[in-house]
């Protein structure tokens, strides 16, 4: 009885710590595939001007499929100028960004742990994927 009483709270003290890194592990897997996936979604879009509407809205929509409660304020997009150089590139007008030029998505997320040794502490997950217009 008393072996027991003392391997128990370690026993369960590893037990939470695998949980709570796996669903740590399962947030982070999310996080990037919510931005590869509006990034995918930006760069075949015909209409540039849209990107910053559509790619915030595709992370959401994919991370609510997985249960991860993600807004569109987590979503960075931007532009990036590649074949625009030297001028910049923005999404305002059909005009200002042109194929051949990248679109940049950040995604992140505040995981908070449940570990009992952590309880309460809060972990940013982000991921960031950049891909060509179309």
């Amino acid at each position: 009885m008393v072996e027991f009483a003392l391997v128990v709270p370690v026993f369960l003290l590893v037990l939470c710590g695998v949980l709570d890194f796996g669903f740590m592990l399962f947030s982070r897997m999310t996080v990037i595939n919510a931005a590869r996936e509006a990034a995918r979604a930006a760069v075949i879009v015909s209409d540039t001007t849209t990107i910053p509407v559509l790619a915030p809205q595709t992370a959401q929509s994919v991370a609510a499929g997985a249960g991860l409660g993600l807004t569109t304020a987590n979503t960075a997009v931007t532009c990036v100028a590649i074949k625009s150089l030297p001028a910049s590139c923005s999404f305002a007008t059909k005009t200002s960004s042109q194929s051949g030029d990248a679109v940049s998505v950040t995604v992140t997320y505040p995981y908070k742990s449940f570990f009992p040794l952590l309880f309460g502490t809060t972990f940013n997950l982000s991921s960031t994927v950049q891909m060509v217009l179309e």
